[in-house]
């Protein structure tokens, strides 16, 4: 299978493998995306240890790939230095192999590629979880009322706010009974037993 030692293929083969193994680190929970790409990066360098490779380069390529896409994951303001990961995977493109090269066409493509698809789909990700985060943070559910859905024994399933929200209870709640959020702990919810509001305060 000679195709399998074409420079050209074996550079895509890696970049796919950072692009998809970024995906899981924007994306975490499934891990699918972390599986897939870690089975591609390594079939990669088996690939490459069939042939004169510059180990250094491939080094030098995979910490621009992860700057690239890794620092504004961290902070927000770290962004405008992740051009310079893609700055190094670059120049590192052009040293992968001793008796080869990568041709220049397919390594411009792969920064096109890797930057575009940081900018609209990888960016878009990482705003909405700032986002939740945000909101979060604000704790904006707390002392909402709700219904529970799926019986609590420790844990269970509460309708808040028209959505469904996984909850805690110290105490067993049954289904349909009347609950308040005491605490939002990220995605899940912490309730009690609603006390029954007094009907004109002044009584």
């Amino acid at each position: 299978m000679e195709f399998l030692n074409d420079p050209n293929l074996i550079y895509l083969l890696l970049m796919a493998g950072l692009w998809i193994s970024a995906t899981g680190a924007y994306i975490p929970g499934t891990g699918l995306a972390e599986i897939g790409g870690a089975a591609l990066i390594i079939g990669t360098l088996f690939l490459l240890a069939q042939v004169a490779t510059n180990w250094v380069a491939v080094i030098a390529l995979v910490i621009g790939a992860s700057l690239f896409f890794l620092l504004p994951l961290f902070k927000a303001e770290w962004e405008r230095f992740a051009i310079g990961g893609l700055a190094l995977q670059a120049v590192a493109s052009f040293f992968l192999f001793t008796e080869a090269s990568v041709s220049p066409l397919w390594i411009v493509l792969g920064l096109v590629v890797a930057w575009a698809y940081h900018q609209t789909i990888l960016r878009s990700v990482l705003q909405q979880r700032r986002t939740l985060s945000s909101t979060q943070k604000d704790a904006f559910l707390v002392g909402e009322r709700g219904r529970v859905v799926a019986a609590i024994e420790e844990r269970g399933t509460v309708q808040v706010g028209g959505e469904l929200w996984t909850a805690r209870s110290r105490s067993r709640l049954e289904s349909g009974a009347e609950v308040v959020v005491t605490q939002q702990d990220g995605l899940e919810l912490h309730v009690e037993k609603a006390k029954r509001l007094e009907q004109g305060n002044s009584k």
